[in-house]
């Protein structure tokens, strides 16, 4: 699988982790930040940024799974993020 069909993998896994994050609450900032910079470079920029109130509100519902931190975690997606990118995950998530 090349780069450009593993970051459209990545979106539309984080579509639907969007859609489910939302049955916790409205996470509408991350989605005006998807829709104004795409899901992939929407996420890059969460992950290079601050820890959100989301990523907290995802712990605290025990989903950390739909957080966009573990997904750049697992193994198929680390070909699109750093390795500073990566640790800054494992930070956030606290592993």
């Amino acid at each position: 699988m090349d780069i450009t069909e593993l970051k459209l993998k990545f979106e539309i896994q984080l579509a639907t982790n969007v859609s489910e994050m939302e049955k916790i609450r409205s996470f509408r900032q991350l989605r005006l930040l998807l829709d104004k910079y795409g899901y992939f470079e929407g996420a890059k920029r969460l992950i290079n940024g601050k820890e959100t109130l989301g990523l907290r509100d995802l712990i605290l519902a025990d989903r950390v799974d739909l957080s966009i931190e573990y997904l750049a975690l697992l193994e198929e997606f680390h070909p699109l993020f750093s390795e500073d990118e990566l640790k800054k995950c494992k930070r956030k998530l606290d592993i």
